[in-house]
């Protein structure tokens, strides 16, 4: 009897130690897991940190994208003194990684609401959160597209009272330029994408995000 008394008073006291010690240090573990959270949600926006141009990085910052739904999304950047020439960059948001980079042009120097000139408009211009892109690509036979042509969405924009759309993601074939599109101007990006869009769709992704920025 005396044994058992004994073990159960140590139980006992093991059970206070224990208790005693994770009062102590339960503001601290409380404050450590909300920092983790607050780390976890900031982490989504340095999925950019690794490439040079911090244009991109600020885009994706400045536009509230569900990620959640979204693990992967696109990104136009113009030159602001040439709105034509710019980068088209495939971001991974669940990994922080970028997927891919490649020199793009859209339109042939026109302003944003100039149609068969202009370049796709950026989405703040016409009051939409972003643009979506289908995985699934349509086969045209264009001479400027001659080939697949990823679909942007919506199909009809309007800025400045100019209605402008049929926009997409091609090859820059025939001329350089395009009537609004994002054309991809190297044949080895070009093919590059297509494989990239192939992973994507097969991942289960019928469409991504497309964000448009001139700076």
């Amino acid at each position: 009897m005396k044994n058992k008394t004994k073990s159960t008073y140590c139980l006992k006291s093991l059970c206070q130690n224990v208790v005693g010690s994770f009062s102590e240090y339960y503001l601290l573990l409380f404050v450590a897991a909300i920092a983790s959270s607050i780390f976890f949600l900031f982490s989504l926006f340095d999925t950019v940190s690794s490439i040079p141009d911090i244009r991109v990085e600020t885009i994706v910052k400045e536009v509230k994208v569900n990620y959640s739904k979204y693990p992967k999304i696109l990104v136009f950047v113009g030159d602001k003194g040439n709105r034509g020439k710019g980068k088209l960059v495939a971001v991974n948001t669940k990994e922080g990684s970028l997927d891919g980079a490649w020199d793009a042009i859209s339109g042939v120097g026109g302003r944003e609401d100039q149609r068969m000139s202009g370049p796709i408009p950026s989405q703040p211009t016409v009051n939409v959160i972003h643009y979506t892109v289908h995985t699934s690509p349509l086969t045209l036979s264009n001479p400027g597209i001659a080939g697949k042509f990823y679909k942007i969405n919506p199909h009809l924009i309007t800025i400045r009272g100019q209605t402008r759309g049929d926009f997409g993601i091609h090859a820059d074939r025939n001329v350089p330029g395009t009537a609004g599109c994002v054309g991809i101007e190297s044949e080895v990006d070009w093919q590059a994408f297509k494989a990239l869009m192939a992973d994507y769709k097969e991942s289960g992704l019928k469409e991504v995000p497309l964000l448009v920025s001139y700076r």
